[in-house]
């Protein structure tokens, strides 16, 4: 005998009060799609949503809460919403903020959204895609004309293209402005830092991104150990020296200090001494630098172009906020 199965929120309000505190309703909702999880029809279920008013779930009108299943479409309209998985990510929508939820990624398609508690837990922002170490608190906002906001509130947080190149680590307490260039994973490379050493070869670490990168060009030992600004275009072939992100042809170099990368040095293994072998710069590389300069930006701020994405440090970012707007609010509120 087959006996129906109540909606899941129905388990909740007979089990408590529907004035619970969101985060204990949140709990009994997951706990509840434990025991029902090896039953037919919930077997895909990942999660709840929970909001102080309505929000959409599947193009659907829901009030209060509901059940998430992989490949929801979730759509806040002027409260904000907050998505407990199973498998331990908490995620908070802001208003007016539309996303694709699944068990492993989160595909935010307009508005702001913070990510908590979930290593390997991704987020895709357009051609994008953003992951935080264990622990780590990130946010992730689109605004107009391509651009992407990342922020690290606490723990480190790394950015990738579409091609799964590193264009950019955050730590904690900063954010980036990030915008996909037209040209993608083929636009020229601009990157301002510290030229160094590290197993033989030369490497720069970018100051607004904090990537590695492994540099082929002439002469760049002469510089080893000196603020830096480089263009060039990414070689075919990976780099080789141990967490660099990409092999860089060098088109041109122009120093913009001297000294002071002995912090930065030790900070990733390398040194600022001399004594680089250095490679040889492939034909075409003036062209490159030349196109490099004028690679669209994001203003006048923009420092670095790595991968195909463009990165400048953000003012007054989504990192310094307190909270995601209206998080702090409570979310008490009646089943759908």
């Amino acid at each position: 005998m087959n006996l129906p199965i109540p909606p899941i929120e129905l388990l909740v309000m007979t089990t408590k009060p529907s004035n619970l505190p969101s985060l204990v309703r949140g709990t009994l909702i997951l706990l509840a799609l434990g025991a029902l999880s090896s039953l037919p029809g919930w077997n895909n279920a990942i999660g709840s949503a929970i909001t102080n008013g309505s929000f959409q779930v599947d193009h659907a009108r829901v009030w209060g809460n509901s059940t998430l299943f992989d490949g929801s479409i979730i759509e806040t309209a002027s409260a904000p919403s907050q998505l407990q998985l199973i498998g331990g990510a908490q995620v908070r929508l802001a208003a007016d903020t539309r996303a694709t939820i699944y068990q492993k990624k989160l595909i935010l398609e307009s508005g702001y959204g913070q990510v908590e508690s979930a290593q390997g837990y991704e987020v895709e922002a357009r051609s994008l895609r953003v992951s935080g170490s264990r622990d780590a608190i990130t946010r992730v906002k689109l605004e107009g004309g391509g651009k992407v906001i990342v922020a690290a509130v606490r723990g480190a947080v790394r950015v990738t293209n579409s091609t799964g190149v590193l264009v950019a680590t955050i730590e904690a307490g900063k954010s980036l402005d990030l915008e996909p260039q037209a040209a993608g994973a083929s636009a020229p490379t601009k990157v301002t830092g510290c030229l160094l050493e590290k197993a033989g070869k030369a490497i720069v670490v970018d100051q607004t991104t904090s990537v590695v990168l492994e540099l082929r060009g002439t002469d760049l030992e002469k510089e080893i150990g000196n603020r830096v600004e480089v263009t060039g275009v990414a070689e075919n072939s990976p780099a080789s020296v141990p967490g660099a992100s990409q092999l860089i042809r060098v088109a041109g170099l122009k120093v913009v200090g001297k000294g002071g990368c002995s912090s930065v040095a030790k900070k990733v293994g390398a040194t600022a001494g001399a004594g680089v072998v250095a490679g040889t710069a492939g034909a075409g590389a003036a062209g490159a630098a030349g196109a490099a300069g004028a690679a669209t930006g994001i203003g006048a701020g923009t420092i670095a172009v790595i991968g195909g994405v463009a990165a400048a440090a953000t003012v007054g970012g989504l990192a310094a906020a307190g909270s995601l707007p209206g998080q702090s609010q409570s979310q008490t509120s009646a089943s759908r």
